[in-house]
């Protein structure tokens, strides 16, 4: 089974992870999935405090001419929001699909198990710190991006649970703050680019609040939008082109969320 290595330093997930703690506020938050200005679908998260860590649970489903899609995800993070473990579910067109990942006892790894089209498969992929499990148009993926995305680190990295797993890169470019209402009340509005991947890259567009909270996720090279409830952009940036002017290749924006494995 073919490993993509990106020779990452793990060790310093045994050391003093960030310079400072991330704390995230339990509760439910709820997000519609739009395109072309339609509501597709519904996604939310949830976060409850544990002992050394949260527990992110997030769903979602919409439906999209003939595509359905739909997904459960629980992820475990420590308080540095480092990736612990997660199992995700999904049902595409019909199909169950399923991606966990644990880390293994020395920490420097993940490893991985995968259920699709009725075959069951392993793999392992380096672990390192700032790496966040992108599921597709899951919020809570997207949310911890956004806080990533606020240290400025110098590495970063998207774990994609798509075919056996993989792990590329992420660049970060901030762009100038914005504002928009949540809930009718005006709010500042922090605004991030994540290009995600150095070849045929897609960009997330990452808009959320000062202390990290997402309130919408634009993927404009497929035309999704992930929208706060009760959230609306005062003046919509022009989302920039991917790196390299790339865009996705023309089979990935037919299939639209996860063609493997979602967990």
């Amino acid at each position: 089974m073919k490993r993509l290595n990106l020779f990452l330093c793990a060790a310093a997930l045994t050391s003093a992870s960030f310079a400072q703690t991330a704390a995230l506020n339990p509760g439910t938050v709820s997000y519609t999935i739009q395109q072309d200005g339609k509501d597709l679908g519904t996604a939310s998260y949830t976060i409850q405090n544990a002992p050394n860590k949260y527990i992110l649970t997030s769903n979602g489903k919409m439906t999209e001419s003939k595509f359905s899609y739909a997904f459960s995800n629980t992820q475990k993070v420590d308080t540095s929001l480092n990736l612990i473990a997660a199992q995700l579910s999904g049902v595409v067109n019909g199909k169950a699909v399923s991606f966990g990942l644990k880390s293994d006892p020395t920490g420097r790894q993940f490893k991985l198990d995968i259920s699709a089209n009725g075959q069951q498969e392993q793999n392992a992929i380096d672990r390192d710190l700032n790496t966040v499990m992108l599921t597709d148009l899951d919020p809570a993926g997207y949310m911890l991006l956004a806080q990533v995305a606020m240290r400025s680190p110098s590495n970063s990295w998207a774990l994609i649970p798509k075919e056996n797993g993989f792990l590329v890169p992420v660049k970060f470019s901030p762009k100038p703050d914005t504002q928009g209402r949540l809930n009718g009340q005006p709010v500042h509005v922090r605004y991030t680019s994540a290009a995600i991947s150095s070849q045929n890259a897609i960009t997330i567009e990452l808009f959320y609040s000062t202390d990290g909270k997402l309130l919408e996720a634009d993927l404009p090279e497929q035309n999704f939008y992930v929208i706060r409830d009760g959230f609306k952009l005062t003046n919509r940036p022009k989302a920039p082109a991917p790196p390299h002017g790339e865009a996705p290749p023309p089979e990935s924006q037919q299939q639209g969320p996860p063609t493997a494995a979602t967990q």
